[in-house]
């Protein structure tokens, strides 16, 4: 079989690292390079997280920096979800190996470039990286088969009362990315939040080998940190993973949706238009996944990290 080219760009983050550990235990990508962008925190830690990363998988896999800051304003990273390192909760060994000097996007481009047209990103986090891609190299909007991204909501955010936290924090660059006339799939908070692993099934990633202890591991930080134990547990950025490894789990439908770049309490909002006839309705330009099945996702979820060891 054919694996499928993949790009993951992200900003690591507990989730982050199960939405890689998944990729990697499908065996449908061939995945080619981890961008960086600051989101869950900044630049530096969430580079170093994705080395440690591959380096306790035993990859190869090249981990490209990206973009600092947002495109407009500063960081404001999610310090108090995922600890002053983004990864708290484990102890990774150093990698032997450092990041490649050359810039995100630049590495983006020439990788886009080789895959004649059949390149899939996810995008797990900001997408600051992604609009400063379609910034510089423009011509390359069409070589890109599909961007598959966490963000985004329908119906109310949670770092606002109206904005999910990857497109709050650079609004200008989700605008940018939203608007590109890429095929675009938006994984967003009102399918990541039905899709949550119950306790029982965090106990069956734990026991399913070395990767899955630590899967397990970074979950119980995340428990432990909102006081969790016990309940059901979101992995926003696993929904990525899983939708393209499986999309037919779930319920993919096509909206107009623009982000709110805004200064008002609704910026980084991503109005979607469910009706298709609302006043400012343009032409649907986004898939969204509003739905699936759970206990699918799980299974698929659970077996991928078991394939790992």
């Amino acid at each position: 079989m054919n694996r499928i080219p993949l790009l993951m760009d992200c900003d690591p983050g507990h989730d982050d690292a199960a939405a890689l550990f998944m990729a990697l235990g499908s065996g449908v990508f061939d995945l080619q390079g981890i961008t960086t962008v600051p989101g869950n925190g900044l630049l530096p830690n969430v580079t170093e997280n994705a080395l440690r990363l591959v380096a306790f998988l035993g990859e190869e896999i090249p981990v490209v920096p990206g973009c600092v800051k947002p495109l407009a304003g500063e960081c404001r990273p999610a310090l108090s979800y995922h600890g002053a390192t983004a990864l708290d909760g484990v102890i990774l060994p150093l990698s032997q190996r450092g990041s490649l000097g050359e810039n995100a996007v630049d590495f983006m481009a020439a990788k886009i470039r080789e895959a004649a047209g059949e390149m899939v990103i996810a995008a797990l986090g900001p997408l600051t990286n992604i609009a400063a891609l379609l910034l510089s190299y423009p011509e390359l909007k069409g070589k890109i088969k599909r961007l598959c991204l966490m963000g985004g909501s329908t119906s109310g955010g949670n770092i606002t009362p109206a904005a999910e936290f990857n497109i709050w924090h650079d609004p200008e660059a989700a605008a940018i990315v939203f608007s590109s006339g890429l095929p675009i799939t938006m994984c967003g908070l009102d399918v990541t939040e039905k899709m949550a692993l119950r306790p029982e099934e965090i106990e069956e990633v734990r026991r399913s080998g070395r990767v899955g202890a630590l899967c397990a591991q970074l979950f119980d930080y995340c428990q432990d940190t909102f006081g969790g134990n016990g309940r059901d547990l979101v992995v926003h950025d696993a929904v990525v993973s899983a939708w393209l490894i499986k999309e037919g789990l779930f319920d993919t439908r096509r909206f107009y949706v623009e982000v709110d770049t805004g200064k008002s309490l609704s910026r980084g909002c991503t109005a979607t238009y469910i009706r298709p006839f609302g006043v400012g309705c343009k032409e649907a330009n986004i898939d969204v996944v509003v739905g699936g099945d759970r206990d699918g996702f799980a299974r698929l979820f659970i077996d991928c990290i078991a394939k790992l060891g």
